[in-house]
């Protein structure tokens, strides 16, 4: 029974014990909002091949594989266009909520509600061309499920600055506990996917990645080389299973932590730089950094009479 007691009271403390830190939320509401803000802006040109009625690939082909209960941006258009709105219009309107909605994320005006209204236009858009979509779209939706989970923009906020708030101390460890298992769990099935296989041991996934259309559009790189020295090839593959598949074990130990976030922010680095996923690369490291690089060590200092006497008592949550 006291075993079970102190195994109870372990992880009570470890997703109730409030820390005090918030360094983490206000970098993660300014980052991700620049981040959503780009890949935005960078469709822009693009907008109508993508999204409208005379996309590249017709929304009637779109639609086969979408849910009927499900939100898309041509239904939106079309439930305006029976209100007499033009799609056009709706278009420009749509523009400019994505856009001052990044904005209100950014700086922290109502940052969750902000959230909401763009989670909500994001899911309409990527469902609703789902042909276009890729690894960075689903993750901006998380990302944004998230801050609405946090109260991010209780700290370094315009909202704050306006009305002359104080920082509510809110208990949110529970969240950020969430997250931090959750992109654990991401790259350990990630790094598990990729060593079921064998092309990963050899390299010639790698050398498909970077062969790919897309890939080193940017720096051009010659990678013939490789072909010569697949050793590398099947380096880098086994480099990339191990510090996914080890990824949940060497960031939570502290010793390594900081080690392990280095390689994995290397690594995105990389498929950045050379596959150009720089979307997906950066919202990848706004998670990694914002999980793990302002972890603290527990503080000694932090006790009470209940304490004392064995008994752990978490802090009220206010998330």
């Amino acid at each position: 029974m006291k075993k079970l007691n102190i195994l109870y009271g372990t992880i009570e403390k470890f997703f109730f014990r409030q820390d005090g830190q918030t360094e983490f939320l206000s970098f993660f509401r300014v980052a991700i909002g620049i981040v959503i803000f780009l890949q935005f802006t960078a469709v822009l040109p693009d907008f109508d091949k993508l999204f409208s009625s005379s996309s590249i690939i017709p929304q009637d082909i779109m639609s086969v594989f979408t849910p009927d209960w499900l939100i898309t941006f041509s239904k939106i258009v079309g439930f305006l266009q029976s209100f007499g709105m033009e799609e056009s219009t709706t278009i420009i309107i749509t523009k400019v909520s994505f856009i001052t909605l990044c904005i209100g994320i950014i700086t922290g005006f109502y940052s969750r509600f902000a959230a909401v209204f763009l989670l909500i236009l994001q899911i309409s858009l990527l469902k609703g061309s789902s042909f276009f979509a890729y690894g960075a779209d689903f993750f901006t939706s998380m990302s944004l499920f998230y801050l609405i989970l946090f109260p991010a923009d209780q700290h370094f906020s315009l909202r704050n600055l306006i009305f002359r708030r104080k920082p509510i101390q809110n208990n949110i460890t529970p969240v950020k506990r969430l997250f931090q298992i959750h992109i654990s769990m991401a790259y350990f099935f990630s790094g598990l996917d990729k060593a079921l296989g064998f092309n990963w041991w050899n390299g010639e996934a790698i050398w498909k990645a970077i062969h790919l259309p897309y890939s080193n559009r940017d720096l051009n790189i010659d990678f013939s080389w490789l072909a010569e020295h697949s050793y590398l090839l099947s380096f880098i593959g086994w480099s990339t299973i191990i510090i996914e598949m080890c990824y949940p074990f060497f960031i939570w130990y502290k010793p390594t932590q900081k080690t392990w976030l280095f390689l994995t922010v290397s690594m995105h680095i990389g498929i950045a730089l050379v596959l150009n996923l720089y979307y997906f690369s950066a919202i990848m490291i706004v998670w990694n950094i914002t999980n793990f690089y302002f972890e603290q060590p527990a503080k000694k200092t932090e006790v009470s009479s209940k304490k004392k006497q064995g008994v752990y008592i978490p802090d009220q949550m206010g998330v």
